[in-house]
């Protein structure tokens, strides 16, 4: 699913690895903890014409991988022609879809065949019922068996369990138990793996700051929950993204063109509709885009010193900055960091 070698080259060389892409703004999962707020109805999006230029860009750079974001990326009109272009020019598709959309064969078929050498992630974060409903207002627990029947249908056409993740976001609302339940049944049920994602504090518009404290899982849920996906995955496992080099040999372009280190992150450096587009963005603002601060070691982070991870890990600079921390701030969800006295 990634190209360590391609990776560790992109890294070493203050290039880019992975370029996250955002297609539209609307997704009918309906998640109330959605770190881009995305709506039923699309608001904004990129044009054909300019995914077009970014992903010429892209190929330019020497971009290896496009990671396709919504909303709900499989809804948009037109995103497989787009996703074939990437592929003619030598990208490999990674798609991160809610779920929903691939219990259209046609869909999971497309995407399948789109998405041959990457990855298909689906999102379920819990198979409970009754929280299921919680976390996403307005929808029913029909969802879940809605998703979970589109990745069977993958698997059933062929594509490899061992390219299909489930992303989970860890929340306030669940148990540890209840999380490790989900990434066990996914592990036995059809050999997936999860990605678990630990709630950013998210600003979220209209919100007071108040009310995110019930959307923050506990620290030992995460210990919990992380201790159990380094038990899948083989090996003790960075706080960040895959590691501190996926993290700092990635950009995002986001559904109104801007620029930013993560796709997470929702204030960037500049947009693709500047002169110069994303190659002319990326020269511009290689400092703050590739996170070449800390890459040089110019910032500290104090607490990460002890945990024994550091050559990997800083962390996850999303959820520092969303925290109010700064991009070069320290991860608040870490449960390894040491605290100051």
């Amino acid at each position: 699913m990634i190209d360590f070698a391609a990776l560790h080259a992109a890294y070493e060389r203050d290039g880019v690895y992975a370029l996250q892409l955002e297609v539209n703004d609307a997704c009918n999962q309906g998640c109330v903890y959605c770190y881009m707020n995305a709506l039923p109805e699309p608001e904004q999006a990129l044009g054909d014409e300019e995914i077009i230029s970014v992903l010429d860009d892209a190929s330019a750079l020497g971009v290896t991988a496009i990671e396709w974001l919504g909303g709900e990326p499989l809804d948009r009109i037109g995103v497989f022609e787009v996703m074939e272009y990437a592929r003619g020019l030598g990208l490999r598709n990674n798609v991160w879809t809610g779920g929903l959309p691939l219990i259209h064969g046609q869909v999971a078929e497309a995407t399948a065949r789109l998405c041959a050498e990457g990855l298909i992630s689906v999102h379920l974060s819990t198979l409970d019922s009754e929280l299921y409903e919680s976390m996403h207002p307005g929808r029913t627990a029909d969802d879940m068996a809605a998703i979970l029947l589109g990745v069977e249908r993958l698997i059933e056409s062929g594509y490899p369990a061992d390219q299909i993740l489930n992303s989970m976001t860890l929340t306030g609302f669940q148990t540890a138990e209840d999380a490790i339940a989900t990434i066990e049944t996914f592990e036995a049920r059809y050999g997936i793996r999860t990605s678990l994602n630990v709630y950013h504090t998210y600003l979220r518009p209209d919100t007071p700051p108040g009310k995110l404290v019930r959307f923050i899982p506990s620290e030992e849920a995460v210990r919990s929950a992380h201790r159990r996906c380094e038990r899948q995955w083989g090996g003790r496992m960075p706080m960040n993204c895959v590691d501190k080099r996926y993290c700092s040999a990635t950009v995002a372009v986001l559904n109104d063109g801007t620029v930013t280190p993560c796709a997470t992150i929702r204030e960037g450096a500049c947009t693709v509709r500047d002169e110069g587009g994303l190659a002319g963005c990326l020269e511009r603002h290689t400092e703050e885009l590739l996170l070449l601060a800390l890459k040089r070691g110019d910032v500290c982070l104090e607490e990460c010193r002890s945990c024994g991870l550091s050559e990997d890990c800083w962390g996850c600079r999303s959820r520092a900055y969303a925290c109010g921390a700064g991009l070069w701030g320290p991860d608040p969800r870490c449960y390894r960091r040491r605290r100051a006295s």
